[in-house]
């Protein structure tokens, strides 16, 4: 378990597949990022088809150097997801993705603090120094989360963060090229000599 102020964050595991699936694609957030009217080119994935990309290891912790996804919790209660993503990113780099469950669980804070939460975790345990995020750049509600956790925008080149291998794949974003925003927050690399246990992020960022 992870603690955040007033987040935790706990392991997923397999039998939120269908949840977590859910919350992305059939619940009343789904149209902040995807499906029509406002995201009639993002179209909205199976079960199958989305759990064919989101691989078993966000569920298990199996490879936590390639991912691993957590239930956001307030008072006990699932409020969402959020994942970090490396295989595809050039060392030292996590990708963060993150949605709530409904409408009540946005705009209280909720999102923000997860997002600190785990970026303490993958620095502290990975030594991860650099955290990307890559909404929507019409998603104005969660770019301000995102930026309330700490990150700016950036107009860093996919080649900059990505693998080369990965770059086709990865490289125009889920919105496309000019419809993909991206954010990024760095921070300083833990020392193996003196690993915190926690630390404000605003300390961390560079």
């Amino acid at each position: 378990m992870i603690a955040g102020k007033i987040v935790r964050l706990v392991s997923a595991v397999l039998d939120d597949r269908q949840r977590v699936y859910d919350w992305c694609f059939h619940s009343e957030t789904t149209k902040s990022h995807a499906g029509p009217p406002d995201y009639p080119n993002v179209v909205i994935p199976s079960y199958d088809e989305f759990y064919s990309e989101y691989a078993e290891y966000f569920f298990t912790g199996a490879t936590p150097c390639d991912g691993q996804g957590y239930i956001i919790q307030h008072d006990g209660e699932a409020a969402g997801f959020i994942s970090y993503t490396c295989f595809h990113l050039l060392p030292g780099k996590a990708e963060f993705d993150l949605w709530m469950n409904s409408e009540t669980n946005c705009g209280r804070g909720f999102g923000s603090d997860a997002i600190m939460a785990l970026a303490i975790h993958v620095r502290n345990t990975l030594g991860i120094g650099e955290v990307i995020m890559r909404p929507s750049a019409k998603n104005a509600r969660a770019i301000a989360a995102y930026k309330k956790a700490g990150f700016e925008e950036s107009d860093l080149l996919p080649g900059e963060y990505l693998r080369a291998e990965y770059i086709a794949l990865y490289g125009d974003g889920d919105y496309g090229v000019g419809g993909t925003a991206l954010l990024r927050l760095r921070m300083t690399p833990v020392t193996n000599s003196a690993p915190p246990t926690s630390s404000p992020v605003s300390s961390m960022i560079r």
